[in-house]
């Protein structure tokens, strides 16, 4: 019976792979920085590691996440994992299908108190618990993410006609005068100069330069966002298989989420992305930015202070910010309507699922 609880967490680390993938690179898709299956690449390699440094930086969580939701801990009996995994995996399987990015956190928050809903009773339930780190954080986040990616917006459209280069090359011979007069800072050090100004003037005015370009803060975003959201949900996962800690090992056990997770990403991120890459508001390189820098603050910020938070949702409101930044008309309106619907409905349909799995299971 070793396997079942492993096969499970590796089918739920496939559909997180496969659903929240997205959240790192839609912008680079929709900015047009990188395309699908490159994008695609970039966020699985981050999710691998990520993933795979879960397992030596993230272990309290995985105790925190199957005892923060009920006032007696979960077991390793048949119809637990059932239950759980079931009604998780048959929800992100529809959701990813139809495009609806929705967090798998919820998803197996929800599926625990069906269960335990069935099996302890009400009072089992740590409501409280629930309030704080789920439904607080549901309400508040997406609103925040959409403020701060707003104000970043607004911030760089000051930048866009520079479009800042920080470059280091061979100084020109020729330099060309109108060049000369968007430098912001030049250090000359014998032949090499540092040059902090437009990636125009950077070409005219250095041979041969290497620059930190808009593009590359935007991709090296986009690959911290992917291997953050990987090290935050791999132990949530991983709690799902070390239910049955006696006969497995956690390494084994983060192994398969790993690979599990990394396959998902690969394999079936493109339909959740195409939706927060095209259908939400078009993207361009500056308002991808603004997105990945509002998700890599909030939710950095937010783990420092002990706070939690949905990338899902950072993610959904920081993209939706810069729609409005950009005018109200530039939103899909209606998309956004059916994933905020979807959002508030996973913990409700998790449990239920869950719920009547169990019911039927604890009567067999």
């Amino acid at each position: 019976m070793a396997i079942v609880p492993l096969l499970g967490a590796a089918l739920i680390a496939f559909l997180n792979g496969a659903n929240d993938i997205s959240r790192g690179i839609a912008t680079l898709v929709g900015a047009g920085v990188r395309n699908y299956r490159k994008a695609c690449q970039l966020g699985t390699l981050g999710t691998i590691i990520g993933s795979a440094l879960s397992f030596w930086l993230a272990q309290r969580m995985v105790e925190t996440f199957t005892k923060s939701w009920a006032s007696q801990p979960l077991t390793s009996s048949p119809a637990t994992l059932l239950s759980i995994v079931t009604a998780a995996a048959l929800w992100l399987i529809v959701v990813t299908w139809l495009g609806i990015p929705v967090s798998t956190t919820h998803s197996i928050v929800g599926a625990i108190i069906g269960f335990h809903l069935v099996h302890g009773g009400w009072e089992k339930i740590l409501w409280g618990n629930i309030a704080a780190k789920v439904f607080l954080p549901l309400l508040f986040s997406p609103l925040i993410a959409l403020v701060l990616s707003w104000s970043l917006y607004r911030a760089f459209v000051t930048l866009d006609r520079v479009n800042p280069c920080l470059c280091i090359g061979e100084t020109a011979d020729q330099l060309n005068p109108e060049a000369q007069g968007e430098v912001i800072a030049l250090v000359p050090a014998r032949r090499l100069s540092l040059v902090l100004s437009s990636a125009q003037a950077c070409r005219q005015f250095l041979r041969h330069q290497v620059g930190i370009t808009a593009d590359h803060l935007h991709l090296f975003s986009a690959f911290l966002i992917s291997v953050a959201r990987a090290l935050n949900d791999a132990p949530k996962i991983a709690a799902i298989g070390l239910l049955a800690q006696s006969s497995l090992s956690q390494p084994v056990i983060f192994a398969a989420v790993t690979l599990a997770m990394g396959i998902g990403s690969l394999i079936g991120g493109r339909r959740v992305t195409k939706t927060l890459a095209e259908k939400i508001t078009p993207i361009d390189n500056r308002t991808g930015l603004s997105a990945n820098l509002t998700i890599s603050l909030l939710v950095s910020g937010c783990a420092n202070l002990g706070l939690p938070v949905s990338t899902t949702h950072v993610t959904g409101g920081a993209i939706v910010g810069i729609g409005i930044a950009k005018g109200t008309k530039s939103v899909y309106w209606k998309v956004v309507r059916d994933i905020v619907m979807a959002w508030c409905v996973t913990m409700p349909v998790c449990g239920l699922l869950s719920a009547v799995i169990a019911f039927v299971a604890l009567r067999l």
